[in-house]
């Protein structure tokens, strides 16, 4: 737990940064960072309910996380899936299909699902009011008003369904119409015998109810409510794995976080999951995820390029063409090279003699010296047969 904190308060220190700005400097409300269920980007690091810390939990005890905004086969290489739907209703039955699959098929695999878009933006709001200007005030009331009716409007869009006004269900729980307010006191069996956090309050805008075919067992709970299930068929017994299934995805997130008890809340779910092979953070809209069946977007006839380990060698042959284009095809061609003249020739010899005696203006002694040349060559030639 050590370097659990260390690396929590390292990053927390960001977070209340920002919100010290916010409060203490910046009359514009818009300008608090509230994008829900992200880790990575401009809009996810920063945001009160982002999920980046509950990530660097994992990476403290040693795991890789990556992220993912598609269901592909790539969740294979996964022991651990992590998924914060930002969306109103519940997941689809492809969805629900796929995941069922994949934890019937490995071993020891986890699913934290987190049910609902529980945020932590209204208990921010109520903590910065108490330090923020007088003449700021008014505005943070006008914005945890916004948050009270945006999660009553919540609740309206997930207990009907548009299409035939029932209650919102799927295989693995349905939502009940049932609003229950305020429940302290959080306890389970998850945290150790006997352990509890009398002082931790929750916010239960509606009940969800796991399915019985699930054997769901209760992790934690606030009050007599429920808000954290480990559930399993028979085949994800005999596999070990599990769905953990939450209804206050409140408690894991960034400015959740910067509490101590809720720090070891997420410590105990996590310490249910095995992070030999790497933990996966699934991100998806208020559209939903998209299921695919391949972990190519692109099935033209180059998508085998995108594809490990070619999607490493090919930018690089590219580049080393590029190279090459240039040293040996330049834009203006590539330079001549010339043959010097030779300095020793002979015949540069005679020619200079013919013009120096040309300039004599005396031909007949011109004549003669090239007789006398004829001569001398032709008495070496007959010296030479004679030896």
């Amino acid at each position: 737990m050590g370097k659990l904190s260390k690396v929590v308060r390292r990053d927390m220190a960001l977070v209340l940064a920002f919100a010290a700005i916010f409060v203490l400097g910046c009359d514009d409300s818009k300008s608090l960072n509230t994008e829900y269920g992200a880790i990575f980007g401009t809009r996810g690091e920063d945001s009160l309910n982002g999920t980046k810390y509950f990530s660097e939990m994992f990476e403290a005890q040693g795991a890789t996380v990556k992220r993912s905004s598609v269901i592909s086969p790539k969740i294979d290489q996964y022991d651990t899936l992590v998924w914060f739907p930002d969306n109103d209703g519940v997941p689809s039955e492809e969805v629900v299909d796929r995941l069922n699959a994949w934890l019937d098929s490995g071993y020891e695999r986890t699913l934290i699902y987190v049910a609902g878009g529980n945020h932590a933006t209204e208990d921010y709001l109520r903590v910065a009011i108490e330090k923020a200007p007088m003449a700021q005030r008014e505005e943070y009331l006008r914005r945890i008003s916004e948050e009270i009716i945006g999660d009553e409007n919540f609740d309206s869009r997930a207990w009907q369904n548009w299409l035939g006004g029932e209650l919102a269900t799927c295989d693995w729980y349905e939502l009940t119409e049932k609003r229950m307010g305020k429940k302290k006191v959080v306890s389970g069996g998850i945290l150790g015998e006997g352990k509890t956090y009398p002082e931790m309050e929750l916010d239960f805008s509606y009940e969800i109810t796991p399915r019985k075919k699930w054997q769901p067992e209760v992790l934690l709970k606030a009050g007599d409510e429920a808000f954290v299930y480990a559930m399993s068929d028979q085949a994800m017994q005999n596999n070990e794995s599990e769905l953990i299934l939450v209804s206050q995805g409140s408690i894991l997130l960034n400015y959740s976080l910067v509490e101590k008890d809720k720090q070891d809340l997420a410590s105990a779910l996590i310490s249910r999951c095995e992070i030999g092979r790497g933990v996966l953070f699934l991100e998806s809209g208020s559209d939903g995820i998209e299921v695919r069946q391949s972990a190519v977007s692109n099935h033209s006839n180059w998508s085998w390029i995108a594809q490990p380990p070619l999607c490493y060698i090919v930018p690089h042959v590219l580049l080393l063409g590029v190279l090459f284009c240039f040293v040996y095809f330049p834009i203006f061609g590539r330079p001549k090279r010339v043959k010097p003249e030779s300095t020793s020739t002979f015949r540069s010899h005679i020619n200079a003699t013919a013009e120096l005696l040309s300039r004599s203006n005396q031909p007949n002694r011109a004549i003669n010296t090239i007789r006398d040349y004829q001569r001398a060559v032709a008495s070496d030639a007959n010296r030479n047969k004679s030896d």
